[in-house]
């Protein structure tokens, strides 16, 4: 378990970790072969319209153009999928607080997780109804680039998490750089993130751990460092745990000293909530069983990273 990691955030982010193989992501075992067209599948809307990134509003760009859509149509558009983000946002939460929730049953659990389930269908549903009532006969045509560009978006994405190495990487491993997606919580703090493995909050908070894990997590504080937009900020607590998986030390190899404990023929760089919304890991889903509605793997508090 190294000390410090290294964040990049434009909404890419930046990781140090161990090496990783070259093996195309849709070869590794576990892997189902993804689906050609994700709509009604996952949320794409959202991450196509909403996601801050200059490749993606590059694509946007190109489907606004393709569809000879109006002013007035792309803020349509983009309603409806800020509409469909609230809603998978408000269920992953509630299943959440559940999921987390010690005094919660076993059947409370996975009735959350059922609940969250139907209720991404419905907003997928919904949002889809909303489309074909704009675009009219143009939604055929929209159907059809949904599907080219998810081709296109597999492949860049699987380009852009090769790890390229890191000189000076300040950590206990052979590090490299690794290209992620982050997302916005609202934390304890102003100054701290999320990562999807609750021993490394566990060990920042003080709180116990069991063995044979206290001993991997000894060395606190576990911090990082988070680049955007040409700044760095230096030291960031790790303060909670999340988004989707909490067993996903995604920066340990399988057969390192803090062996990766979840999910481990994914390869390194990869968080199994990427994975599965990519190319239909496990189903499409994270550990709990929820269908993963964003590829975002850690939360930030990014009210002092502007």
């Amino acid at each position: 378990m190294f000390k410090r990691m290294i964040f990049l955030m434009a909404m890419s982010l930046l990781v140090l970790v161990g090496t990783t193989g070259s093996m195309p992501a849709q070869a590794q075992s576990g892997i189902t072969v993804p689906m050609a067209d994700p709509w009604l599948q996952k949320p794409v809307l959202p991450y196509l319209l909403l996601t801050q990134d200059s490749r993606l509003a590059s694509e946007r760009q190109n489907l606004y153009q393709t569809l000879h859509l109006s002013a007035q149509e792309e803020k349509a558009l983009q309603e409806i999928a800020k509409q469909e983000q609230r809603a998978v946002r408000d269920l992953y939460q509630t299943s959440q607080s559940t999921l987390l929730g010690e005094a919660n049953s076993s059947m409370d659990k996975e009735q959350a997780v059922l609940a969250h389930n139907q209720g991404v269908a419905e907003a997928m549903a919904k949002t889809d109804r909303a489309v074909r009532q704009l675009l009219g006969s143009r939604y055929s045509a929209f159907r059809a680039w949904i599907r080219a560009w998810w081709g296109r978006e597999q492949e860049a994405i699987y380009h852009l998490k090769r790890p390229q190495p890191v000189a000076s990487p300040g950590v206990r491993s052979s590090a490299y750089s690794c290209y992620m997606f982050a997302t916005q919580y609202y934390g304890y703090t102003n100054y701290e993130v999320a990562l999807p493995d609750k021993y490394v909050k566990f060990a920042n908070l003080g709180w116990h751990i069991p063995p044979p894990y206290n001993s991997r997590y000894s060395s606190p504080p576990y911090t990082v460092n988070i680049y955007r937009s040409g700044h760095w900020v230096r030291g960031v607590l790790v303060r909670e745990v999340g988004p989707w998986n909490i067993d996903d030390n995604y920066w340990d190899s399988a057969n390192g000293s803090n062996p990766r404990r979840m999910f481990s023929d994914i390869p390194l760089c990869w968080s199994e909530a990427e994975y599965a919304y990519y190319y239909g890991y496990n189903g499409g889903k994270d550990q709990f069983g929820r269908t993963v509605t964003v590829p975002h793997i850690s939360g930030l508090d990014a009210s002092r990273c502007r």
